[in-house]
């Protein structure tokens, strides 16, 4: 029996990784297609491809295969368009244009001209062969790595929203926030932009729902949680179920923060650093009901809040001021209400001033 050093890879296990490369560079390269993608995306792109130098392999030939599928497309045009007018899940569109090269071996086999006869068939063979793997291979792609679904959502100032998606899961949206739905045969992705979001999945074992947002991701099969994307911190925390946060998704050598009901996590948004921060479940996403209750919180936080409701700054004049804790319930489609009562519940000024900053000074 022979034994492998623990720098030596089985075959299998060699296998395993060429596909698992293989797999992740498809993704990284049909990403690269879609509306959304930024410097940010192309930053993580280079950084995944410096990690190994068989995944610039893998990337350069699915851009080849791709390359290799369009130019046949541009080559079988009538072909393609009956494809696309009969699809109406993977197999079929798949089946399509199988089916029209099976009968095309057919009349090779049986006798079409002078490509039935001598070298020729070889050949003829040969290329119908191959146009069938091409068409296969495109399908295969379309499939596994165009989306399905996709859907961009936007709010704006004082603005909440709530989404529902095709296979049940829900989004409710906060104030300026911007996300991206993708869904795809084998799994369904999310970008959040910027702002919060809670996400209500629909489980579903064969594809699993993510959440990215900068560097990080999000991944559940089936639960409610809320994403907060600010600075200087991404913030996840869980209502129910359970979510596995993965700090830095380029890396795959990294390990995953499984988290239940009432955990979070902050994730710095520069250095990727994290901490934990539990919280109650019946507090996670408490925003969703147009209010947010207040209870002995420093002003300088309350201040953080005001502002990314107003969409303008509050500031806080000194640290004694800053750290005075208030209490009190704000609608967040009323928050210049609030700002304009702190005079009545603490010792301080109100001032808005000429460009719209907000300025609070001790009396």
């Amino acid at each position: 029996m022979s034994l492998l050093r623990a720098d030596e890879a089985s075959p299998v296990q060699s296998l395993e990784a060429r596909l698992r490369r293989s797999h992740e560079a498809g993704e990284w390269w049909v990403r690269r297609q879609q509306d959304g993608w930024t410097p940010e995306d192309e930053q993580a792109l280079a950084i995944w491809l410096a990690g190994d130098p068989q995944r610039r392999a893998a990337f350069e030939s699915v851009q080849r295969s791709w390359r290799d599928a369009a130019e046949l497309r541009h080559h079988f045009p009538q072909a393609y368009t009956h494809r696309e007018k009969t699809r109406r899940a993977s197999d079929r569109w798949m089946a399509s244009p199988i089916s029209r090269w099976v009968h095309v071996l057919r009349r090779l086999v049986h006798g079409g001209g002078s490509w039935a006869r001598g070298p020729a068939l070889s050949a003829g063979l040969a290329m119908a062969f191959l146009c069938m793997g091409l068409f296969g291979g495109y399908g295969w792609y379309r499939w596994a790595y165009l989306p399905q679904y996709t859907l961009s959502i936007a709010t704006g100032p004082s603005e909440l929203r709530s989404v529902q998606l095709p296979d049940g899961s829900r989004i409710d949206l906060n104030t300026r926030s911007t996300l991206q739905v993708r869904y795809y045969a084998q799994r369904r992705e999310v970008l959040l932009d910027q702002g919060e979001a809670f996400f209500q999945v629909a489980p579903d074992a064969d594809r699993p729902f993510t959440v990215d947002s900068g560097r990080s991701r999000v991944r559940v099969l089936g639960t409610a949680f809320n994403v907060r994307v600010g600075s200087p911190a991404m913030v996840v925390q869980v209502q129910q179920g359970r979510v596995a946060v993965r700090v830095d998704r380029v890396r795959s050598d990294t390990e995953a923060l499984v988290m239940g009901p009432g955990a979070g996590v902050a994730i710095d948004n520069r250095t990727l650093a994290y901490r934990i921060v539990p919280t109650s479940a019946s507090a996670v996403a408490e925003w969703r009901s147009g209010q947010l209750y207040f209870k002995q919180v420093p002003l300088r936080e309350v201040a953080r809040e005001l502002s990314r409701y107003l969409g303008a700054p509050v500031s806080v004049d000194g640290d004694a001021l800053g750290a005075t804790t208030i209490s009190g319930l704000l609608a967040l489609r009323e928050p210049e209400r609030f700002l304009l009562a702190l005079p009545s519940l603490i010792d301080a000024r109100v001032e808005q001033m000429a460009d719209g900053h907000w300025h609070i000074t001790p009396l």
